[in-house]
């Protein structure tokens, strides 16, 4: 079965200079980061568990005030509230050589399991060497709820969840049906 894939960079970037002493200089607030990927219509494998195939289209990541929040959107139509399930994959130290490595050379840290059925979005941290091992490559650090939106779902996890980062990630995304 082939499977939807959405992958974007999280990136932002500022610079700038000053001439005032630091003392005067006031704390400043991380700018909020946004990453935002598109999968065309109409490409969804037909899957015969259901009886129509979620058709992945638009996603998005917004960080600010130390939280992430997916945003997933699929064709109207091919959501199905109690079948689709999108699976993402974190390099939250945007190092493909760390974690565990995916086919397009992301090194995944991270993951989430947006189960829209049960409401809930697992967390977990991979594990290299439990992997190498032939055991499982992700651990349970979690849970976070999911909400339910017009054809999709959405939901926000804390940074510290995902190993204190900064909020700068590479993610992939895939859809399946449960």
């Amino acid at each position: 079965m082939r499977l939807a894939c959405l992958a974007a960079l999280l990136e932002a970037g500022a610079c700038g200079s000053s001439t005032a002493p630091s003392s005067s200089i006031p704390p400043t607030i991380p700018a909020p980061l946004h990453g935002e990927v598109t999968d065309p219509s109409g490409d969804a494998a037909v899957d015969a568990r259901v009886p129509v195939s979620p058709d992945l289209v638009h996603a998005t990541a917004d960080v600010s005030a130390g939280t992430v929040t997916f945003v997933i959107q699929f064709v109207p139509g091919t959501f199905n509230p109690q079948t689709t399930r999108v699976s993402v994959v974190l390099d939250t130290d945007r190092d493909g050589t760390t974690g565990i490595r995916q086919g397009n050379g992301l090194g995944a840290d991270y993951g989430l399991d947006f189960v829209a059925g049960s409401s809930l979005a697992a967390v977990t941290r991979a594990d290299p060497a439990g992997c190498a091992a032939g055991q499982s490559c992700f651990n349970a650090v979690g849970s976070v709820p999911i909400t339910m939106i017009a054809n999709g779902m959405q939901g926000s996890v804390r940074l510290s969840m995902l190993g204190n980062g900064d909020g700068r990630f590479n993610f992939q995304m895939r859809h399946t049906c449960s």
